[in-house]
């Protein structure tokens, strides 16, 4: 019996594409008119990313023969433009009303009980109504074949941490402004009772319009979503826990209090994270650089970091009192509210000199970028659906990163990753207790068997 004849690269990727649903048949041969005589999918794929009738993100995946995973409830996705151990964060599009959104789709783990899923819930509907300028809004939460997404306002800019990392530390006057107007966002939620837990300079967003104005707006991203998505004795994205004891959120900007206990922390507990972020923003390194977590815990409950100054001698006295309040071991000590925080910043954040400019949220792919495909040859076996590993990747920061084609590192899974690490602290502890034991038994010995010896001795002499 003859094979059957291979369907021709070009048809069989064209297939691909109305299997996806990213094109109609009717707007695919609309699409094909202005494409060169050609049999090979790549060139079909690159003409139809220049013609915007795919993104690149989908054309990769479509050349793969990938032909799932594009649509999620109402919304194209877009493009991938970020992920962690909380999940994945793509660009999307509204397919009927055209608004472009971030999806962050969450990993099954993070809600995988009844109790996580009602908290999770809970921390949403809290979080809908938080409606401010530098907030990033969410606009929706679902759970659709499995799979749990927040719908969330699509900031075209980059992090802090992002910006930092790639430039180095920020303008004064530009530093000032940002954390202002963060603090503008945190004291809006704190008034309505909802405490972040997570500030971080990855969760400080700025929009790319703001890159040379006065008026640059920053936006709070992940408001509510520390709390809703850790688990009893587990960990959420770069947290860390031990026993029955969560510490939760991210070692290099954790409050002394909250590395304590995270379920009694209040608003001030946010200022002190800001005041870490304002430090690294200013001198290009956390706090307390190096060390292990619980080390760097420690640190935050027990030591000063470099002085500011040191690090950026041109700081202002007033900027010095400022960044030093935020940053004090007790709440009662540090300012009482982030108001309190951005009024004090208020005469420092105006736009002097030359700020660092923003750069977008996704590269736009140009003519003389090659589409990467595994092979050249079209694959015609269906791989793995795009939604299902997620929460098997490292972490990474939470974050809209700044480019399209970032690699994200293949390896253990995050939360394994962490537990291991809590089962040592934990025999770590053991040890240090079972040492302090013998000690105090060897102290109480010489206390009370050794020193009658002795007063009998010079009661004798």
């Amino acid at each position: 019996m003859p094979k059957p004849t291979p369907r021709p690269e070009k048809e069989a990727f064209l297939q691909t594409i109305l299997a996806s649903g990213l094109l109609s048949e009717e707007e695919l041969k609309e699409a094909l008119k202005r494409v060169p005589p050609t049999d090979r999918s790549k060139i079909v794929a690159r003409q139809l990313v220049q013609d915007g009738k795919l993104t690149r993100f989908q054309a990769e995946r479509l050349l793969a023969g990938r032909h799932d995973g594009f649509i999620l409830g109402q919304y194209y996705i877009l493009d991938e433009i970020g992920r962690g151990g909380m999940g994945r964060v793509y660009k999307a599009e509204h397919r009927a009303m055209g608004r472009i959104v971030a999806l962050k789709v969450l990993s099954p783990e993070m809600v995988k009980t009844p109790k996580a899923r009602s908290l999770f819930e809970k921390e949403m509907r809290a979080i809908g109504r938080l409606t401010h300028p530098n907030i990033v809004a969410a606009y929706d939460a679902n759970t659709l074949n499995g799979r749990t997404f927040i719908v969330l306002e699509f900031v075209d800019g980059a992090n802090l941490s992002t910006l930092v990392k790639t430039n180095g530390p920020l303008p004064i006057s530009q530093a000032c402004e940002y954390i202002r107007q963060a603090a503008l966002g945190l004291d809006y939620a704190h008034k309505r009772g909802i405490v972040h837990r997570d500030i971080k300079p990855a969760n400080l967003l700025v929009a790319k319009e703001g890159t040379t104005e006065p008026h640059a707006q920053v936006k709070i991203l992940d408001f509510g979503l520390a709390l809703a998505t850790v688990k009893e004795g587990e960990v959420s994205g770069d947290s860390t826990a031990h026993g029955q004891n969560t510490v939760m959120g991210t070692p290099d900007y954790l409050s002394p209090e909250q590395a304590r206990n995270h379920r009694e922390v209040d608003h001030r507990s946010d200022i002190y994270s800001l005041g870490c972020t304002f430090y690294y923003i200013l001198s290009g390194q956390v706090p307390f650089p190096g060390g292990t977590v619980m080390e760097k815990l420690v640190r935050h409950s027990s030591m000063p970091p470099v002085p500011i100054e040191k690090l950026r001698p041109e700081l202002a006295p007033e900027i010095i009192g400022i960044l030093r309040k935020m940053m004090e071991k007790k709440p009662a000590d540090r300012q009482q509210s982030a108001e309190e925080v951005a009024l004090a910043l208020l005469p420092f954040g105006s736009h002097q000199g030359q700020w660092m400019t923003i750069p977008p949220a996704i590269s736009v792919i140009s003519s003389d970028v090659e589409l990467v495909v595994p092979n050249e040859v079209y694959l015609p076996t269906p791989m793995v659906d795009p939604w299902g590993d997620l929460g098997s990747e490292d972490t990474a920061e939470t974050s809209q990163p700044t480019s399209s084609n970032r690699t994200f590192p293949q390896g253990q899974n995050a939360l394994g990753s962490n537990k291991r690490k809590g089962n040592r602290l934990v025999w770590f502890l053991l040890i240090m207790f079972v040492l302090f034991t013998f000690l105090l038994g060897i102290l109480s010995l010489i206390y009370f068997v050794l020193r009658p010896l002795v007063f009998d001795s010079n009661q004798r002499a």
